[in-house]
C-alpha cells in the first residue's frame, strides 16, 4: 500500500467499484456468472465468461453506470465456464508473472494490479511510458503467457 501510487482514498474508491458493479451484473445476470470486476484509478476491466454477446454488453453497461467510474474496458469473452484446471494454471501464471516483476529490479510489482485470465495477462497501473513498455515486455516474456493487455494510465 506504501508503494501503490494512488492515495487511500483513491484504493478504497476502487474497491468500492469493483463491488458495486459485480453486485450489479450479479443481479442482473444471476449468481453463476464467472465475469470478475477490476477498478484502478477509476477505469474498470471486465474479464471471464458471457454465454453471448447480450450478456458481455449489458455486464459492461451495468460497471459503466457505478458512481465514479471513468471507463470500461471489456474484456469478457463468449464462451462457458473455464476448467478448474484452467483457472490453477492462471494462479501460476499470475505468480510466475509477479516473480518476474520482482526479478527484474527496475520493475515494481506494487504499482500494478496483475490479472491473469484463460492464459492472457492483464496489467493495470500508474505508470510511466518506460515502466509501461518494461512490465509488458517481461509479461509477455513469461512462460505460458498468451498475450499481455494494458490497462495504463500514464503518469507522462
Amino acid at each position: 500500500i506504501a508503494e501503490d501510487r494512488r492515495t487511500s482514498g483513491a484504493m478504497l474508491e476502487d474497491k468500492t467499484i469493483e463491488i458495486k458493479a459485480l453486485n450489479r451484473i450479479k443481479d442482473n445476470l444471476g449468481e453463476e456468472i464467472t465475469i470478475r470486476v477490476y477498478s484502478f484509478n477509476r477505469v474498470v476491466l471486465l474479464v471471464g465468461q458471457a454465454e453471448n454477446s447480450d450478456a458481455k454488453t449489458l455486464a459492461e453497461d451495468l460497471a459503466i453506470e457505478v458512481a465514479n467510474v471513468r471507463d470500461v474496458q471489456n474484456e469478457i469473452e463468449i464462451a462457458g465456464q473455464v476448467t478448474s484446471i484452467s483457472k490453477n494454471n492462471d494462479k501460476l501464471l499470475k505468480a510466475r508473472v509477479l516473480g518476474g516483476f520482482v526479478k527484474e529490479q527496475s520493475i515494481k510489482a506494487s504499482h500494478y494490479k496483475i490479472i491473469a485470465e484463460s492464459g492472457i495477462i492483464y496489467l493495470m497501473g500508474l505508470v510511466s511510458q518506460e515502466e509501461g513498455l518494461a512490465s509488458a515486455q517481461n509479461a509477455a516474456n513469461t512462460k505460458g503467457v498468451k498475450k499481455v493487455i494494458t490497462v495504463f494510465e500514464y503518469l507522462d
